[in-house]
């Protein structure tokens, strides 16, 4: 799908990754970054785009620390589900950034804040467990930009 830019939606998100050669990742290029797995430093990248001083989210929300650092150690990319784990968060902090203009210390606190639509939980929290959980963020951002009671 092709964004308002030209870009793809795979370039966007890749470029937003950190992944060498985004601007021309076409979408089945980046199901095959997945399924190879995405270097272990992205956890890292996409932290730091979202939280660029560090105050509010640690790469270990998403990635325990020792499989972390494992893998930084030993070189080794992410493993599969890692990496899907990694895109869906992706997508999210790309529309929490867009929503609230680029300005990452309220996208954290959106992220931080605990949402009763969420039962009680953060959308980190939610999104961090599974695609399933990204899209049911991306569906409160979604009803809260459509200014919709969810």
């Amino acid at each position: 799908m092709l964004l308002e830019n030209g870009h793809s939606e795979a370039s966007r998100l890749a470029t937003f990754l950190g992944l060498p050669k985004a601007k021309r990742m076409s979408d089945l290029t980046l199901v095959e970054r997945v399924e190879r797995g995405f270097p272990a430093n992205t956890a890292d990248v996409i932290v730091r785009r979202v939280d660029p001083k560090g105050q509010f989210i640690q790469v270990y929300h998403i990635i325990p620390k020792s499989t972390y650092h494992r893998r930084l150690k030993k070189m080794q990319p992410l493993t599969k589900d890692e990496s899907e784990k990694i895109l869906a968060l992706a997508r999210v902090f790309v529309e929490v950034l867009r929503q609230y203009h680029d300005d990452s210390k309220l996208a954290a606190q959106f992220l931080l804040r605990e949402h009763a639509i969420l039962g009680g939980r953060t959308p980190l929290d939610v999104a961090k467990e599974s695609t399933t959980g990204a899209d049911l963020v991306l569906k409160l951002l979604a009803q809260a930009e459509a200014g919709i009671a969810a």
